[in-house]
């Protein structure tokens, strides 16, 4: 199943909570009403983390011991990027508690600046769409998914048994609007909760971890 490289490159940046360099904006000056929703937001910080945390823990080791991996260390970056919707189905089967509770405190946030709403919705959306690669459970071997997601002669069926998801939610994960509009985002609303009075380290975890 082939996929542009370009996608494949938006999703590790997703998944490895990595992402490009930007200058900050002058941030919108936070009102009372949004700088108590900041708040609200950090002390829910440590989920964040966990999540973030989990998104590239033992990933590389797993690809690592992949035959193909062993065979032509060439090919480990791209088992890395195809590993991602099986690392997604891992981090909703650790943390969907979690998760649902993230969005559901975003969803019930009323904020005044326009920014921070704008952000907020596409942190539902984003999260709306990490829930659907909750495959109830089900144990999925990253190497194996991986080395499928890269066969060019795997089937739909295929990606399904490995996976236990249905497929036609891994084109949309290469085109996700909401996490590109969070990563576009990021610099302003960091900004955003600093001047919210959220120290620079729980500002940043808030917004890398979302995009």
């Amino acid at each position: 199943m082939r996929r542009p490289a370009a996608l494949f490159c938006a999703v590790a940046a997703l998944a490895l909570g990595l992402v490009a360099a930007a200058t900050a904006a002058a941030p919108a000056k936070p009102d009372t009403h949004d700088r108590a929703l900041a708040h609200q937001l950090s002390a829910k910080v440590a989920a964040f983390r966990r999540i973030v945390t989990k998104s590239g823990a033992g990933l590389q080791k797993s690809i690592d011991t992949c035959p193909v991996a062993k065979k032509d260390p060439s090919q480990a970056f791209a088992l890395v990027i195809a590993a991602v919707p099986a690392l997604f189905t891992e981090i909703v089967t650790d943390y969907k508690p979690q998760i649902v509770a993230l969005r559901d405190t975003a969803a019930a946030m009323h904020p005044d600046a326009p920014v921070f709403t704008t952000w907020l919705t596409a942190l539902g959306k984003s999260f709306d769409l990490l829930l659907e690669f909750d495959n109830h459970g089900k144990h999925v071997d990253i190497c194996k998914a991986a080395t499928v997601l890269l066969d060019k002669h795997s089937t739909a069926a295929d990606v399904q048994r490995v996976l236990g998801i249905d497929p036609a939610l891994i084109g949309q994960l290469f085109t996700n609007k909401p996490q590109a509009q969070l990563t576009k985002l990021e610099p302003k609303m960091t900004a955003f909760f600093i001047a919210s009075g959220l120290s620079k380290k729980n500002a940043q975890i808030l917004t890398s971890s979302s995009s």
